[in-house]
This record gives structure tokens, C-alpha cells and sequence, in this order.
């Protein structure tokens, strides 16, 4: 199953830098690069349309166009669940913030794209995971 992720930053690079790390850790998953908020909420609606959405959304918090406390608000409007901040500018009440309009989590740019690719791996490894049989 190939695990989609869009990942959300105004550095076009990270997307591809993401990418070479979780090659280290998983395999199947492709990444969906928007460059801000308006771009994200327009590439969801065109996987949800073709009923692919993402499986993982990675979101920047601050963004041209949109920042990322207003496009989770609305991806989660739109009916994505399993959005987490990847963000430099973190601090309790912007996570706070996040929280509220419905991000999972928060993943710190400065611990590194090793240890962010590591704890992306993880959440992939229970997207997969199998629901049991009750």
C-alpha cells in the first residue's frame, strides 16, 4: 500500500530531503510537495477527488498565502484527520493553536531530518498496521 504524504513548506526543498531520509526507513510512500496553504487545500481537494487522499499531511506553520494553522482548520474541514506540524517556530501557544483546529502532533525541524524522517517512519508503520478482527 503506497502511503501518501503531503508535506506543506515554503522551501521547496524539504520535500525532496524528506524524501532521500524515509528512503532509509521505509519503503512505498510518495510525497505530494505544496509551497503554502492555498496550494495544499488545491492539491487535497484533486486527491479527494480522486479518492486518494493523503494519508499523512506534514505541516509548516508559517507560510505565504495561507499559514498553517489556517490550512489545517480547513484540510481538516475538508475531512483529513492525521495532520502533524513540521515547523521551526514552535512554542506552547502556537501548538496550543494547532491543536485546536485539529493537528495530531508536532515534529521540530531543529531536531534534524533524520530524527523527523525516524518518527515519519513510525506513524507509517501504523497507518499500515492491520485493523483487528473484533
Amino acid at each position: 500500500m503506497t502511503v501518501r504524504i503531503l508535506l506543506l513548506d515554503d522551501e521547496p526543498s524539504l520535500a525532496g530531503v524528506m524524501k532521500l531520509y524515509l528512503r532509509k526507513f521505509i519503503e512505498d510512500f510518495e510525497i505530494i510537495p505544496a509551497l503554502n496553504g492555498m496550494d495544499a487545500v488545491e492539491k487535497a481537494k484533486e486527491l479527494l477527488t480522486l479518492g486518494t487522499p493523503p494519508d499523512l499531511t506534514l505541516m509548516d506553520l508559517r507560510m505565504p498565502a495561507m499559514d498553517g494553522i489556517e490550512c489545517t482548520k480547513v484540510l481538516v474541514e475538508m475531512g483529513l484527520r492525521n495532520i502533524h506540524i513540521l515547523s521551526a517556530y514552535v512554542n506552547s501557544e502556537l501548538l496550543t493553536e494547532a491543536q485546536s483546529v485539529g493537528a495530531k502532533g508536532v515534529l521540530k525541524k531543529s531536531e534534524g531530518f533524520k530524527a523527523n524522517a525516524i518518527k515519519v517512519a513510525e506513524m507509517i508503520r501504523v497507518i499500515r498496521k492491520p485493523n483487528p478482527v473484533t
